[in-house]
């Protein structure tokens, strides 16, 4: 009888993996959008205001606040991608604790990226 409860209960973890895992790669096209319409911005050197697309409104506006606007936005998706990646980590553990029955992780889940400065230090050495 209890095994029916720990299988809803992986179902509805690995649920929020993938749910978590496909705005990640929404988070991650709008951040390429927004890459790419920095670079047009950019190249748009003689003109003092463009046009935007805000839902369903195409305005023009000013292009230094239209810039501040998608940095800004940039700064905010790659927090939001940072921070769901931490949440898979986590849901992938406890993942693993509900199959495994083991409360040890795996030290492939608390891996992380080098910083650019990490990556410095180690080939200035």
């Amino acid at each position: 009888m209890e095994y029916i409860p720990i299988l809803a209960e992986r179902e509805r973890i690995a649920e929020d993996i993938l749910t978590n895992k496909q705005l990640i790669i929404d988070y991650d096209r709008t951040r390429n959008t927004n890459r790419e319409a920095l670079n047009k911005l950019k190249k748009e050197k003689d003109k003092e205001k463009v046009w935007v697309n805000l839902g369903e409104f195409f305005i023009k506006m000013d292009k230094d606040s239209v810039k501040t606007y998608i940095e800004k936005d940039q700064k905010s998706l790659e927090s939001g991608i940072s921070s769901l990646r931490e949440t898979v980590k986590e849901k992938m553990a406890e993942l693993e604790k509900l199959e495994t029955g083991d409360d040890k992780i795996s030290k492939g889940f608390k891996l992380r990226g080098m910083s650019s400065s990490e990556l410095y230090n180690i080939t200035k050495e």
